[in-house]
């Protein structure tokens, strides 16, 4: 008995007893002890159960098992940072101690207010807030567990960007996936299909379309985009835009496109085309205006959840390749 309450003691003061746990900590404790307490084995949860594989986790996993083999599965660029971004990070290493601790939730103001200017000229996103994140996937993230419940229908059209679904699953939503048509030549969304979906008994909550598409490469065109965001408007739904690969516009004269308005919230990243993919920054430019006005306060509450604050050092790279990189990356 008295071993039994020496470890029970040991676990409170490491954090392992919480309430609700004690019986089940007991009952381990006692085993401990060698006793034949019987005891149930935990399980984790049916979401995360449901939720599909990570296939680039899979992917790495092969390459490893197999040497000089080559991955197609994965798009990621061949350079670096713009140098004198690398060249900020380690003078802010050098003289900033402020680094290494919390920063504002939502993201180092500089970054916001260059975000801000940025998706304003470029993007045509005007009255639109920041929010910072660690990376676009996180982006995504908070964007579903904000404007979502696990009973709402969301549109994916197919081919999907695999963890996209995986956020939708692991929140308790992948039943309600509703998968969109493509054009089986040209893989560009169906958009009749989705006026139908949307003029239906249940439309769903929210649309999301990547753009340019992550897996297939196809680039919107701004009608398109203008003609999805006015079916979205029409039905109050959300749609969100992944603006991911804006810079990878490769057809003769395509413009990459945005949408605005109360309802669509638009996600970007500096992984692909600055080099950034282990720095892990993207951002979220959501609309500040009409219906979603409120909108960045319930954005704070899983953005404080999940990362607390988006990496101050990593932020001090973003800036000085947004301000500097245009260049570089355009070279490349």
């Amino acid at each position: 008995e008295m071993q039994m309450q020496r470890i029970v003691s040991r676990a409170c003061r490491h954090r392992a007893y919480a309430p609700g746990r004690g019986s089940s900590l007991v009952m381990a404790a006692a085993g401990t002890a060698g006793t034949s307490a019987a005891t149930k084995s935990p399980q984790v949860s049916a979401r995360v159960l449901a939720t599909d594989e990570p296939c680039i986790v899979k992917t790495k996993q092969l390459m490893a098992a197999h040497p000089g083999a080559l991955s197609l599965a994965q798009g990621i660029v061949h350079w670096q940072p713009p140098p004198s971004a690398l060249q900020a990070a380690a003078a802010a290493i050098a003289s900033n101690p402020s680094v290494s601790g919390y920063g504002p939730a939502d993201g180092l103001p500089a970054l916001r207010e260059a975000l801000r200017a940025k998706v304003a000229a470029r993007n045509g996103l005007e009255h639109y807030d920041i929010m910072v994140t660690a990376g676009a996937n996180q982006a995504f993230t908070n964007v579903v567990l904000a404007l979502c419940d696990a009973s709402d229908r969301v549109v994916l059209f197919t081919p999907y960007y695999f963890n996209h679904l995986m956020a939708i699953q692991m929140s308790g939503g992948g039943d309600n996936v509703v998968y969109g048509k493509c054009d089986s030549h040209t893989l560009h969304p169906d958009l009749d299909w989705l006026e139908a979906q949307l003029s239906g008994p249940a439309p769903p909550r929210m649309v999301v379309l990547v753009n340019p598409c992550n897996p297939t490469g196809v680039l919107l065109t701004p009608a398109e985009v203008a003609r999805a965001s006015q079916l979205c408007a029409k039905a109050g739904a959300w749609l969100v835009l992944d603006n991911t690969y804006e810079d990878f516009a490769y057809d003769d004269g395509a413009a990459h496109a945005c949408a605005a308005g109360p309802h669509v919230i638009n996600l970007f990243s500096f992984s692909k085309a600055y080099g950034m993919m282990g720095w892990r920054v993207g951002y979220i430019a959501y609309p500040t205006y009409g219906s979603s006005s409120g909108l960045g306060a319930q954005l704070l509450k899983v953005q404080d959840t999940i990362p607390i604050c988006p990496t101050q050092l990593s932020q001090v790279v973003a800036l000085e390749a947004l301000q500097s990189g245009g260049q570089y990356v355009a070279e490349r």
